[in-house]
């Protein structure tokens, strides 16, 4: 049991990893795309705002459903739609249709993380939950960092067509893979979901402390997360008359210690309790904040500093929030972790523009020192109403 719980974490772990990398694997190739179908650059940036707008809308409607007919009957059809639509995408010679078939790839994409959260949950109790949450969680910190790189490679060599086909493949791989593998629902099939359901799946997590508590810290987190993002190319620039070249290499202190975060989670989750985990995590966040407020217009070591931390704490946060909700609730699992990721990419949408509209009225230093407070006074907030039952767990061997 435990060996087929391992190879089935595998799968869907694998199976996570390439959904991410169909979003992010052809973002170095736009100019290439804009060239090669006679469309303007916004054009072609509207088919990545289509695909993560898809995505965060899908989770509400996905999870809910994967709660009342099971994971195994969403994820198949979705990986197959992902085959269709990358064979599209490669096919067409209109623009137009490229973005349908975008699109469908954005359907069949969407689900496949959620599922994996929500099986991994299922499969696993107590710190072997944490620490397979982790590992769910790395992986998903990796695809971003690698998939410029293999996209830039690929269309380099065999142009966009060939992102694509590749895409197609990996979607065949992972469809055979699942099938073989991945475990057969015990949902009644001929249940049906409704409005009225979704809305008293969703209510329960949303009357819940420990619910709300993660749901705030999250969209707080990865606002901050994306504002800093779209605001360090102009800092840099403006204030350090930097290359873009060394902007890039800036971008690196933030990635590479998410990736160092989710690796710390899985190591020390077995030996420290998840309130105390909760604790460290959230006042490293606010810290760091504080500390980029401090040091943005004066230091670079400073703001290094900071982004790194910042980076550590979300590589943290991630697993635990994962792990927490699929803990907390057992019967609206699927419904929770939806709720969880669409409030993360409606705070990856929102912190790009209403934190560069206060930055134009206030000043980066003060609005981000602000947001820092914020931060603190929130998560001590939740750290004083999650109660110690919800979070802390027996030691088990790590997986």
């Amino acid at each position: 049991m435990q060996s087929n719980s391992k190879l089935i974490l595998y799968v869907v772990c694998l199976s996570t990893f390439f959904a991410s990398l169909m979003q992010n694997i052809y973002s170095p190739i736009i100019p290439l795309l804009r060239d090669s179908f006679h469309v303007s650059l916004s054009m072609v940036n509207a088919s990545v705002s289509i695909f993560i707008f898809i995505v965060a809308i899908m989770q509400i409607g996905c999870g809910a459903l994967i709660d009342v007919k099971g994971a195994r009957y969403i994820l198949m059809p979705s990986i197959a739609i992902s085959i269709a639509a990358s064979i599209g995408c490669a096919v067409t010679k209109d623009f137009t249709w490229f973005l349908v078939f975008r699109a469908l790839q954005a359907v069949g994409t969407a689900p496949i993380p959620l599922i994996a959260a929500t099986t991994i949950g299922k499969l696993y109790q107590g710190v072997e939950r944490g620490s397979a949450m982790g590992t769910y969680q790395m992986l998903m910190s990796i695809a971003p960092a690698v998939a410029p790189v293999l996209g830039g490679w690929i269309g380099g060599k065999y142009n966009y067509p060939g992102i694509f086909w590749f895409l197609t493949g990996v979607s065949l791989l992972l469809l055979l893979g699942n099938g073989l593998y991945f475990p057969k629902d015990q949902r009644n099939r001929s249940a049906s979901i409704n409005i009225r359901r979704m809305i008293v799946q969703y209510g329960i997590v949303l009357r819940s402390q420990v619910g709300r508590g993660i749901l705030m810290i999250s969209f707080l987190y990865f606002f901050l997360y994306f504002a800093l993002i779209v605001y360090l190319p102009a800092l840099l620039t403006d204030q350090y008359h930097m290359s873009l070249t060394i902007v890039g290499l800036l971008y690196l202190p933030m990635a590479v210690s998410m990736i160092l975060g989710t690796v710390v989670y899985k190591s020390i989750q077995a030996k420290i309790d998840q309130r105390r985990i909760l604790v460290y995590s959230n006042l490293m966040a606010a810290s760091s904040i504080l500390i980029f407020a401090l040091t943005e217009s004066y230091s670079l070591v400073g703001l290094s500093i900071g982004l790194f931390l910042y980076g550590t704490a979300g590589g943290l946060i991630a697993p635990l929030y994962s792990t927490m909700i699929s803990s907390e609730f057992e019967e609206q699992r699927a419904s929770a972790l939806g709720l969880y990721n669409l409030i993360r990419y409606v705070g990856m949408s929102a912190g790009p523009l209403i934190c560069g509209l206060i930055i134009v009225n206030f000043g980066s230093s003060m609005t981000f020192a602000a947001f820092g407070v914020l931060f603190v006074v929130l998560s001590i907030w939740m750290v004083k109403r999650v109660s110690t039952q919800h979070v802390t767990q027996p030691v088990a061997k790590e997986i």
